[in-house]
């Protein structure tokens, strides 16, 4: 396991630039998830390498959303959720390490990574996922940039109707599975609004607070799984977890009831401020 405990620079994608034609860009997320798929494939199971693809892939989705190419979409959901396993137990065993686990626990952990990560080589996951990227990853329509002026109305309402619906069933009924949804519905939201142009100011704080939200919604999720994989840990380690969760589900409950920013911000219209309208 020496490969995972080594650390390395982050991996980045080319940034989406306003003035860079979006299916070029789209063109370059593509060519970097399937360098770091062939990666895995050929066995590292660095957990930076993981959660880029899984990242890189949802923001492709968003972007295959946005454009209105539901079964494109639909493909690279199906081609992430294969890794989201393993990315959840490498993130549970960082956690251990961080409260510093007895070995013992830590190694638990890591045996269950090693059998996800040859489960997945077993089924040919990676071959899989690499052949989704490469034929679904990229919108179907040659003149993206062209195309998104008609769509970004009829999107902005759709957004705004989904996100009344979780954050009443959310405020009414905090259970993890609807806090859970209410937590992808903004990933969505967050990457479609960084592929799209915008006032750079306004933009960057909107997308600080969208991620500010997911993380109090992630880390609520996080906790729940570990608390179900650590009831056969070390004790003193499972009332570590407990006291974690306790802590992250009372912040994520109480999220759904605060967020009538965006709800607004969606039904005025100004998230794609720099596409449709002048800035």
């Amino acid at each position: 396991m020496s490969n995972m405990k080594r650390s390395r620079r982050p991996i980045h994608t080319v940034p989406v630039s306003p003035s860079q034609d979006l299916a070029r860009t789209a063109a370059a997320y593509q060519s970097t998830v399937l360098g770091l798929v062939r990666q895995l494939a050929a066995g590292d199971r660095h957990a930076d390498t993981v959660h880029a693809v899984r990242t890189h892939c949802r923001k492709l989705q968003a972007l295959l959303e946005l454009s209105d190419d539901a079964r494109r979409a639909s493909a690279m959901a199906r081609a992430v959720r294969r890794l989201s396993k393993l990315r959840a137990l490498q993130v549970f065993r960082q956690y251990l390490l961080k409260i510093d686990a007895p070995e013992s626990d830590v190694a638990t952990v890591e045996a269950r990574i090693v059998k996800q990560a040859q489960k997945l080589n077993r089924t040919q996951a990676y071959d899989k996922i690499e052949q989704v990227v490469w034929k679904q990853a990229l919108p179907a329509i040659p003149s993206l940039g062209h195309s998104l002026t008609g769509r970004l109305d009829i999107l902005r309402h759709e957004h705004e109707r989904r996100l009344n619906r979780l954050i009443n069933a959310a405020s009414k009924d905090p259970r993890r599975k609807r806090i859970h949804a209410l937590r992808l519905a903004l990933k969505t939201i967050r990457y479609q609004i960084e592929w799209l142009p915008g006032l750079a100011g306004p933009k960057q704080m909107l997308l600080k607070k969208i991620k500010r939200v997911q993380a109090l919604l992630g880390r609520y999720e996080e906790l729940a799984d570990f608390k179900c994989w650590g009831e056969r840990l070390n004790p003193t380690v499972q009332a570590h977890i407990r006291k974690d969760w306790k802590r992250a589900r009372k912040r994520a409950r109480v999220v759904p009831c605060k967020l009538s920013w965006l709800v607004d911000a969606m039904a005025s219209g100004h998230l794609w401020v720099g596409v449709t309208q002048p800035g």
